[in-house]
């Protein structure tokens, strides 16, 4: 795409600003008391977007008129749409996101009653990470190398993920009307991104793990605590020397593995994870046809690929593809490894 050569200093300054918005939200998001926390944080990153959306328009959009007869620029929702409209398929997955954390901006007031803090804080977070790879790419402004940011997720509270809240049993189950359809609108936009072939969650989960890192490279057991809200805390002991392979072979020794085990040691790979470590480790990777049809085989392999869905008792409700490690041995054999190991 061509770039503008006109007006650099505006898209300079709408940069700058951008960039201070975004941090001013994530020091208020860190703040150990702030009684205003998410919906502060919420504007502060729908406006640092909204900025950074007219500095795109104005570098690579020239044709498209940014400032109104009424002085006025164009709304937040108008920058989106001109943005996706003029980008490839993926820019849609920040579209949908970015949609979904605008609801919750301009019907704040029908969420006070409402514990989707978890929500809230996965959309604001992924909408951050979006930011930082749209900058650098679009704008080659790295933050990394501009700050030297270290943020610790410390709290009080045991942590938990957004997937717990989006479940048929969840704790929002009872939630106004206006809570639910906020929910439903996030599910219909990962079923959206789904049908687009994109495998990207507008959500990000998390997890934290402790870890002796010195003591468990050679053990035998590795134990867990599960935090689910709906059963007591209790100790889930994994026995994962070496590789794990999944049969249906009845006479193949029978090991039960919780659901959330599965996703915390064996599937750990998301589809964007896959995409961006392959660039790094292969020299001739290519997100084109044939990594498609590549993963079209892959994701026949029960030991390579499985599917999580938000409900996990109902098949059709909305879902995520996972993969194994063991998926980057499986890419070996069609592109060529930069190096002889893979982590």
């Amino acid at each position: 795409m061509e770039e503008s050569t006109e007006e650099p200093a505006l898209i300079n300054l709408l940069v700058d600003n951008s960039k201070a918005a975004i941090f001013a939200a994530v020091e208020i998001h860190n703040k150990p008391l702030f009684s205003y926390r998410y919906e502060v944080c919420t504007i502060l990153v729908i406006n640092a977007w909204e900025l950074l959306l007219k500095a795109y328009i104005a570098k690579y959009l020239p044709h498209v008129r940014l400032f109104l007869n009424d002085g006025t620029t164009k709304p937040f929702n108008e920058c989106l749409a001109c943005v996706a409209s003029n980008s490839g398929n993926e820019f849609q997955i920040i579209k949908e996101s970015l949609e979904r954390l605008y609801d919750y901006r301009n019907n704040i007031i029908h969420f006070y009653l409402e514990d989707i803090d978890v929500i809230i804080f996965s959309l604001l977070k992924s909408n951050v990470i979006f930011f930082v790879d749209f900058l650098k790419e679009k704008f080659n402004v790295d933050l990394s190398e501009e700050n030297g940011l270290v943020l610790l997720p410390i709290g009080f509270n045991k942590p938990y993920s957004p997937i717990d809240l989006l479940s048929n049993k969840s704790a929002i189950s009872n939630a106004s009307s206006e809570v639910k359809n906020f929910i439903e609108r996030i599910i219909d936009s990962s079923k959206r991104l789904e049908i687009s072939g994109i495998e990207d969650s507008i959500l990000v989960d998390y997890r934290i793990s402790l870890i002796n890192e010195k003591r468990i490279k050679n053990a035998d057991l590795i134990a867990g605590i599960s935090s689910e809200p709906d059963t007591e805390n209790a100790i889930v002991v994994q026995n994962f020397l070496g590789n794990v392979i999944i049969s249906d072979d009845p006479n193949a020794k029978e090991i039960r593995i919780k659901e959330r085990s599965l996703y915390d040691d064996i599937y750990t790979e998301e589809y964007k994870t896959v995409t961006t470590k392959s660039r790094e480790i292969f020299s001739d990777f290519v997100q084109g046809k044939k990594f498609h049809q590549v993963m079209r085989i892959i994701k026949q392999d029960p030991n390579l690929h499985r599917i999580r869905y938000l409900d996990s008792s109902n098949p059709k409700s909305a879902s995520k593809s996972w993969y194994s490690k063991a998926i980057y041995q499986e890419l070996a054999k069609h592109f060529t490894l930069i190096s002889n190991t893979i982590d």
